[in-house]
């Protein structure tokens, strides 16, 4: 056996199974259960766990995963999408990216990032600026993957979101005697 003991954790229920499946609430699973169904998504999408490219949030009592930078990040580069921003337009106090996203199969998705600018000058009004841009970017690269994950410029403007750390379990030590 390894220096490192792995804890083989309890099933989920049958209920909490359709929770996850069904409603996407990881909220009945144990803690160790979700840093395997963690990994799982990982695995089966092709990101690296190790840098953490999602968070866990509640959202209308659900505790479900969304997007961070990382996840996009790896997406583009795993699926070879590049991305142009093709327009940007004010209206109304909102600023509206346009962006589209070609894979490298050729295939091409659009969607769009938008943030309120009203009132905003200098430093405020540059960084609103680069959130749409960045809202729009992973908005396209989420969706041309076919995930209807939330990214994480998203989540910040979710009024009662709660945003969760991701505790992984401390490895148990096996002690040997010499």
């Amino acid at each position: 056996m390894s220096a490192v003991e792995k804890a083989t954790p309890q099933q989920p229920t049958a209920q909490t199974v359709d929770d996850v499946v069904a409603r996407g609430d990881l909220s009945n699973l144990s803690p160790e259960q979700r840093v395997i169904h963690y990994h799982n998504v990982c695995r089966s999408l092709g990101l690296n766990p190790v840098t953490q490219p999602f968070a866990y949030i509640t959202l209308s009592g659900k505790l479900t995963l969304y997007a961070k930078r990382d996840a996009c990040d790896q997406l583009r580069k795993l699926h070879g999408i590049n991305i142009q921003i093709p327009d940007r337009t004010v209206h109304d106090g909102l600023l509206t990216v346009h962006a589209k996203a070609t894979d490298k199969t050729g295939r091409t998705d659009e969607d769009l990032g938008v943030v309120s600018i009203a009132g905003l000058r200098g430093e405020a009004a540059s960084n609103a600026v680069m959130k749409a841009v960045t809202k729009a970017k992973r908005r396209v690269t989420l969706s041309i993957c076919g995930l209807g994950f939330l990214d994480e410029t998203e989540v910040e403007d979710i009024p009662d979101a709660v945003q969760h750390d991701i505790t992984l379990p401390k490895p148990k030590i096996v002690q040997r005697s010499v």
